[in-house]
Parts: C-alpha cells; sequence; structure tokens
C-alpha cells in the first residue's frame, strides 16, 4: 500500500492511552498487510488493532449474523434478520416491528464496492485512512471534538442505535462525511464482549475532515492539569467583563 501522506503528528500532545486507529475499505486485497489470524466481531477489530500490527480482513471472515456483511455492502441480510424477528425475540426492542425499522437508518457502503477491510495503528499505518478513530476520555475528547467546530463553526453531533454500533463507528463517517462519536457503555453488543469500559468516546473523523482537525489541534490550546473550574458566579463576573470591554472598545473605534 502506499505510504501515508498525512501527519497526524497533532494528536502527540493528548497523550492517548488507546491508539488511533485508522481503517481503509478496498476492492482489491491489501499488500504488505497480514490477513487477521483470529476470529472477531467487526466492533472487536478497533481493539485489536490499537494492541497490534495492522492487518486486513478478508471477505470471508465476517462473523456477526450477517449483520457487518450488509453494512459492508457486501451480501443481501438475511430475512430473519431485517424482519425484526431477531432483535423482538430477543428482547432488544418493543417487538420485531420495531426492530425492524431500525434497519432502515442503518448506513451501508454502496453494494460490492468493499471486500476487504485494513486496520491499523496510527503507529503503523501506511496509508490515508477512510475513517481515523480515536478513543479518548472526556477531557480529551471535548478538544479533539471541537477541533472541527474551531474553524468551522459547524456542530459535532452523535449518531447510533443501541445494536449495530459498527455501523455508526466505520461506515456512517464514510458515507456522509461527518465526524461521528459513540460513548462505550451504550452500545449493547459491544457491552456484552466486554471490548471497553463504560464512559470513552470512539471519535470516528471520515478523511475529508482530517485537515481541518489537524491543523485546527497544531493551534488549539491543551492543558491536561486544568485548575479547577471557577464556578458560576466568577465565570458570569469573567464574562461580563469580557463583553463590556468589547462594547468599550468597539465604541471607542
Amino acid at each position: 500500500m502506499a505510504s501515508k501522506l498525512r501527519d497526524f503528528s497533532a494528536l502527540d500532545k493528548f497523550k492517548l492511552e488507546r491508539k488511533p486507529v485508522g481503517v481503509k475499505f478496498m476492492l482489491t486485497r491489501p499488500k504488505g498487510i497480514k490477513k487477521l489470524a483470529k476470529e472477531l466481531n467487526f466492533c472487536e477489530m478497533l481493539k485489536e488493532a490499537q494492541d497490534n500490527d495492522a492487518f486486513y480482513v478478508g471477505p470471508d471472515q465476517w462473523v456477526c449474523v450477517g449483520v457487518e456483511q450488509m453494512i459492508l455492502g457486501m451480501k443481501d441480510p438475511e430475512p430473519v434478520l431485517v424482519s425484526g424477528a431477531f432483535g423482538g425475540d430477543e428482547g432488544l426492542f418493543k417487538d420485531a416491528s420495531s426492530c425492524r425499522a431500525m434497519y432502515q437508518y442503518l448506513p451501508r457502503m454502496p453494494k460490492d464496492a468493499v471486500r476487504y477491510v485494513v486496520f491499523a495503528p496510527m503507529d503503523d499505518m501506511t496509508f490515508d485512512p477512510d475513517v481515523l478513530i480515536i478513543t479518548a476520555d472526556n477531557r480529551q475528547a471535548q478538544t479533539i471534538l471541537r477541533s472541527v467546530n474551531y474553524s468551522t463553526g459547524q456542530p459535532f453531533v452523535s449518531k447510533a442505535t443501541p445494536v449495530v454500533a459498527c455501523a455508526w463507528i466505520y461506515i456512517y463517517p464514510v458515507v456522509s462525511g461527518e465526524l461521528n462519536y459513540f460513548v462505550t457503555g451504550l452500545g449493547l453488543g459491544m457491552q456484552a464482549m466486554d471490548i471497553f469500559p463504560p464512559g470513552l468516546f470512539l471519535i470516528s473523523v471520515p478523511r475529508n475532515l482530517l485537515p481541518t482537525m489537524m491543523e485546527n489541534l497544531k493551534e488549539m490550546a491543551w492543558n491536561p492539569n486544568p485548575p479547577p473550574p471557577p464556578g458560576g458566579k466568577v465565570h458570569r463576573q469573567r464574562v461580563n467583563k469580557l463583553m463590556a470591554d468589547l462594547r468599550k472598545k468597539i465604541k471607542e473605534e
């Protein structure tokens, strides 16, 4: 695969406990990268990449009841899946109709556009990813999430469902071009597999927003040990003084 072109050093200052992971969707088998040698669900592959070297997953390696092939555009789903019978009978939804309705919202890759998926920790990436997934705690996420808003004013939004979280972590940012984030502990399947402790932010950044994010993060201040917040009264006094000073400055000009 071609060497990576983008500079991700702006993330270094956060000293992230878990490595960011780049994901690339391909039609042809990647060269120079090993094939995943164990059985894992799509959502488990993020942690596998954080803890190991780069790997790829082939079309015969998807194991999660057909839902992974569906959102990757590889196969049409089984009727028992999209009918909602599976989730309804499991008690995950009020009934089969409620579960069936969810499938109309799940993001999917174009049919037959993907056959291989490559995962790599940031320090082992040899490609520009289609989506970069950053695992952050609450404080780190506050700065990382607003790094696109910093220069564009665009809001950051989380879209998710309690099952098939992988669709929103990996697929939605690619097909929508929008940043997304998912908080661990909200996904029922991920919780059942005990992948991450609850309360972490999985921030999925599509390739089109990576230049904006990285440039802004270079400029934005980051204090890993901030002072205690001043509280409502002191904060209001500070804001009111800033506004008064600004009004005075504008009036004088």
